[in-house]
């Protein structure tokens, strides 16, 4: 302490400044420890408080969105991020997709078997459920797999030799300005005179009957459109991929045969051909 003092009294004489604290007493300075010591603690209690708040403020809105009415929440996304769009609600919607009829195309009719040499041949018509590519005009309903299934059903129930036989592929595709499948059938049916229909797939068929019962009670009946004899069954896409439904489609084409004209073949048992 004598040290420092002399120093300093030696830089004074020197001509330099030397700063000093303020003396403060004891009792200053235990008074200032005291006073700052709970200002530091209060501050860090004040932080802690505020971020407490903070997260049961957040949890509460968290629980409140959570308990909030459907509807309320599903309006709350949507400020953010729209679910549809604006315009997704402004044609009505169908319980069934295949009865709206507007929905779908009647393609080009091509003719499969015709047998002039048979006196009052049956006229057969088959409409069948088919891909988008069937309405270009190079379409053979004989291609590929199905076709080959297709024809080897009609050759076992001896229709290219019995029987007149047309084609006509249905398509669904987006509404169009012209008629509806009604209509298409009306005038496809006037213009072909078929004895008996053939339709061939689930939703072409309750597209045609205008139905949404399912296939298998669509099955095993005679349906009329516009007056003309109808038969239900299964298309060769699908007994490809279900064989065992083979014999369900044969029974379905007996059933046609019946119903079919002069020339009708009755045929009993399930046939190993197709």
């Amino acid at each position: 302490m004598l040290m420092a003092r002399r120093h300093r009294a030696m830089l004074s004489e020197m001509g330099i400044q030397v700063w000093q604290p303020e003396p403060q007493s004891a009792s200053a300075t235990i008074s200032d420890h005291k006073n700052k010591t709970p200002a530091a603690t209060d501050s860090k209690i004040a932080t802690k408080s505020v971020a407490a708040s903070a997260r049961i403020d957040g949890a509460k809105s968290t629980f409140d969105a959570e308990n909030q009415p459907l509807a309320a929440r599903e309006s709350a996304k949507s400020k953010t991020t729209p679910l549809v769009p604006d315009n997704a609600y402004t044609q009505p919607l169908s319980a069934n997709p295949a009865s709206n009829t507007d929905a779908w195309r009647i393609g080009a009719v091509q003719t499969l078997y015709n047998t002039p040499e048979v006196p009052k041949a049956s006229r057969w018509l088959l409409l069948i459920e088919s891909a988008e590519l069937a309405l270009q005009s190079n379409f053979d309903a004989f291609e590929g797999d199905a076709g080959k299934l297709l024809d080897n059903m009609l050759r076992a129930a001896k229709l290219h030799t019995t029987a007149d036989v047309m084609l006509a592929p249905l398509v669904r595709s987006s509404p169009t300005s012209g008629d509806g499948l009604s209509g298409q059938l009306a005038m496809l049916l006037q213009r072909t005179q078929p004895h008996v229909v053939l339709v061939m797939g689930r939703l072409a068929s309750q597209a045609v009957l205008q139905s949404a019962e399912p296939l298998a009670r669509l099955r095993g009946q005679v349906h009329n459109i516009h007056t003309v004899k109808t038969v239900i069954t299964l298309d060769p896409a699908y007994l490809l991929r279900n064989p065992l439904d083979k014999a369900k489609a044969w029974d379905d084409l007996c059933l046609a045969l019946s119903i079919a004209g002069p020339s009708r073949l009755q045929i009993k048992s399930v046939s190993t051909e197709i």
